[in-house]
């Protein structure tokens, strides 16, 4: 069953239908069955002259079309394998795939249990598996072909990218009394400074921006003439956020409430750290925060703005247990935390992080990914793993519950299935646990995990059939993930 080849598997886990209806005897017809609808279409990325970067699909004839998450590219022969598993693993149902559709009830899918996708080629054995409670979004996979090169093999845009717009002559103005050194403009992809608070070229997909006044850097720093260093935390003194328009003058309003940020020592060792607002739904970056150890810095906020929301992000690593876990946050802050002022205990140490162990396959088909049980507040993991006696190398990807004693999905191959039960401690694995309950913050998982670019099978911080994003959309769920409440740590090996 493992000599058919799954180039890319397009699947819009979409229902069917939904409801029904009252006729005018006042009868009702029956709802209909919900399902997965599983379609399947040859992609791969290749760069374009006219397009820059796209995604493609490949037809029978052998043209190439632009391909998108809402369009089917039929007529190709693609083949595969879809397994379905029940909570301990076993393979239920086994579907070839040798078309372009696939539907199938959604009971068949057993509660806790799995669907994997299966592309085998000669050795390698690439999977990836979806426990039921991860089968709720509409997610494109993709496998490039061999007949593309790895300089083609690129996606920076796609045809979901809006236009991009050029507003000119934007003026930013600070009212007086403010003791802002420069002013700025802020989308939602971009930072400027500039210290004559005059004019700004924006070009950018984004129609609304924030418009900051910078107070001076910290006392000690030359003249604060580097204007150009947007990373460097600077407080906010004046903000307003508005619509872009060709020569517009905005004038910005001074804050007033303010409280210090302390850099938290020990347990976290921090690579950046920021305040994000939450404007009408689209994160902006409100200022960087200093992430050395007990490094401080006054931040200044609008409590009385009912359109803002502010959150506490951090990237970097976090102590536990003894062990050393790489750590990405984003917490929304109350107004009581925002007052009271902001450091360690605002990135989720109320979280006991578990214990690090080397990853192993039990024999009996339960990989143990850490030491103990990451908690309640966990949402989801990824765990990837990678086992080879040799003449076969299999690469699996498992999206489940967070649990330290984690079921393994079979292959329904003896063969198969006696080397990955057979594997005991790991020399190759990659977990990530995510604390959350929020599927937006579960996409945005995925998304880390997806780059159609990367072809080498040792690295597993890249899914095998990996979600075929644009560049664009990683970014726009890199974007949302900065307001989306989450505690993520992960580990490897090697």
């Amino acid at each position: 069953m493992f000599n058919k080849q799954l180039l890319a598997i397009l699947i819009p886990l979409t229902l069917s239908g939904c409801g029904g209806g009252s006729d005018d005897s006042g009868g009702s017809q029956p709802k209909p069955t919900p399902k997965y609808t599983f379609e399947f279409a040859a992609l791969y990325a290749k760069s374009d002259a006219n397009s820059r970067c796209a995604v493609y699909g490949e037809k029978q004839d052998g043209k190439q079309i632009l391909a998108t998450k809402d369009r089917i590219i039929s007529g190709i022969d693609t083949t595969g394998t879809i397994l379905i598993q029940d909570e301990q693993g076993g393979v239920t149902d086994t579907y070839d795939i040798g078309s372009n559709k696939l539907r199938i009830n959604q009971s068949i899918v057993p509660e806790e249990g799995y669907v994997t996708f299966v592309l085998a080629e000669k050795g390698d054995i690439s999977a990836i598996s979806y426990q039921k409670n991860a089968l709720s979004q509409s997610v494109l996979f993709g496998y490039p072909v061999d007949s593309v090169s790895n300089d083609d093999r690129c996606v920076t845009s796609g045809a979901t990218k809006p236009d991009e717009r050029e507003y000119s002559n934007v003026r930013v103005d600070v009212s007086n009394g403010s003791d802002a050194h420069s002013v700025g403009i802020t989308t939602p992809d971009k930072r400027a400074l500039s210290s004559n608070f005059g004019a700004k070229t924006v070009s950018r997909a984004f129609r609304s921006a924030l418009g900051v006044g910078y107070a001076q850097k910290a006392a000690g720093d030359p003249n604060n003439t580097d204007i150009s260093d947007v990373e460097t935390p600077r407080e906010i003194t004046d903000y307003k956020f508005f619509n872009l328009s060709d020569n517009a003058t905005e004038e910005l309003d001074k804050l007033i409430e303010s409280n210090s940020w302390t850099a938290p020592a020990n347990t976290y060792n921090l690579t950046s750290a920021a305040l994000y607002a939450d404007y009408q739904q689209t994160p902006y970056i409100w200022q960087n925060l200093p992430h050395s150890a007990s490094d401080t810095i006054t931040y200044r906020y609008d409590p009385d703005s009912n359109n803002l929301d502010y959150f506490l992000t951090a990237e970097g690593s976090v102590d536990a247990s003894g062990d050393q876990w790489q750590l990405s946050t984003a917490q929304q802050l109350s107004d009581t935390q925002l007052s009271a002022g902001l450091g360690r205990t605002d990135l989720a140490d109320s979280i006991t992080a578990p214990q690090q162990t080397n990853a192993n396959i039990d024999g009996s088909g339960t990989l143990t990914a850490y030491g103990n049980g990451a908690g309640g507040q966990a949402g989801i993991q990824r765990i990837a793993y990678q086992v080879a006696d040799g003449s076969t190398t299999v690469t699996h990807v498992i999206y489940a519950e967070a649990n330290a004693q984690q079921t393994v999905p079979l292959f329904d191959n003896n063969t198969i299935d006696s080397l990955v039960n057979g594997a005991g401690t790991l020399s190759n694995y990659d977990i990530s646990v995510m604390y959350t309950e929020n599927d937006q913050a579960l996409a945005a998982l995925m998304a880390e995990h997806t780059n159609p670019s990367i072809t080498d099978n040792s690295d597993l911080s890249v899914d095998p059939l990996p979600v075929l994003l644009t560049t664009y959309e990683r970014e726009q769920l890199a974007r949302q993930k900065k307001i989306i409440d989450h505690y993520q740590i992960s580990t490897s090996n090697p």
